[in-house]
């Protein structure tokens, strides 16, 4: 099945700093074709001026990445042109106006995957933050609630931006990543692709995840990651409930796991939305190989949390509906 194209949305209050950011992952992007999308409903396209100098509407920028511009009404057939295989983009961002509503772009997303945009993934929702501002703003707008992933940014502006990093962790479900201008790191949104050579030093890509050579820990330069390895297959009900609670400080997790009397599958979330698809068959593993990305990870949790999930031998084949249910559908063409 042609490999999905996961769309981030970066959403905020005015002056927070998504175009900063947006800037920052286009100028760091290493290899990743990044298409861009400012979204700024009806209002004057002010964002799209601001995201790399570009301001017209369809904008070829350095290393492959795009910039568009669109209404509500156009973002579907945009992102499905950008997710098609022959625009050979490996992430999508799409810049939100600050004045747009989270939850409405969250709708706008899945819509647009569940139709025209089939080759598309959802990359979950970046909410950004001033430290200047503070984070009751955030917290009022709803928009901190909804968050796969906040980033608090312009922490170096503040004497001490403990407080609100405290304030935003206990009201969003998803972890938290103070930064400087921007600085969010693309791989923590998506893998290095391998036709651009070896990934930077420390990155583990899904593609050397599925190897039977892969290391079992790896440092993360974005934020911080986690791998887990484990021989025994996993209960899918206990695996499933794991998932959907987002482990704390998870944004993005990737790997392979097998349950009994099943082939492996390949598992991949973002915050709590899962995707589930059965393995290639050159990929065999005993039990689980799992990545877990994010921000203040707590390692040893983790490794207890996939433990707590291992399969009990002495009651036979559990059923793979809890698993199941979050199963890709292959439906997507070759276009």
């Amino acid at each position: 099945m042609p490999r999905r194209v996961p769309v981030v949305l970066v959403a905020g209050g005015l002056g927070a700093g998504k175009s900063t950011l947006v800037n920052h992952l286009l100028c760091h992007a290493d290899g990743v074709r990044i298409g861009v999308v400012v979204n700024d409903f009806g209002a004057i396209g002010i964002d799209a001026m601001l995201v790399a100098g570009q301001a017209s509407a369809v904008s070829s920028l350095a290393d492959g990445c795009l910039c568009c511009t669109t209404d509500a009404n156009g973002l579907a057939a945009l992102l499905a042109d950008l997710t098609a295989p022959r625009a050979r983009l490996d992430l999508v961002v799409v810049e939100a106006s600050g004045l747009a509503e989270p939850r409405e772009l969250v709708r706008l997303l899945l819509d647009a995957i569940a139709g025209e945009a089939r080759h598309a993934a959802y990359g979950g929702l970046v909410v950004v933050v001033s430290a200047v501002e503070g984070a009751v703003e955030g917290e009022h707008d709803g928009a901190v609630r909804l968050a796969d992933l906040v980033v608090l940014n312009q922490v170096d502006r503040v004497d001490d931006p403990a407080p609100l990093v405290a304030a935003l962790r206990s009201a969003a479900p998803g972890p938290v990543l103070p930064v400087v201008r921007g600085a969010l790191d693309p791989a923590l949104l998506v893998d290095p692709p391998a036709r651009r050579g070896p990934p930077r030093t420390g990155q583990l890509s899904f593609d050397v995840l599925l190897r039977e050579d892969a290391p079992t820990e790896h440092a993360h330069p974005a934020g911080e990651s986690v791998a887990v390895q484990r021989d025994v297959p996993l209960d899918p009900a206990r695996f499933a409930a794991f998932l959907e609670a987002g482990p704390a400080g998870v944004f993005r997790s990737k790997g392979v796991v097998r349950f009994p009397g099943a082939a492996p599958f390949v598992v991949q979330t973002v915050g709590t939305a899962i995707r589930v698809r059965p393995a290639p068959r050159s990929v065999d593993v005993a039990g689980a190989r799992l990545v877990f990305l994010g921000v203040g990870l707590d390692e040893a949790a983790l490794h207890a949390a996939v433990d707590a999930c291992a399969a009990d031998p002495a009651v036979g084949e559990p059923s793979l509906l809890p698993v199941l249910r979050y199963e890709e559908s292959d439906r997507v063409d070759a276009g």
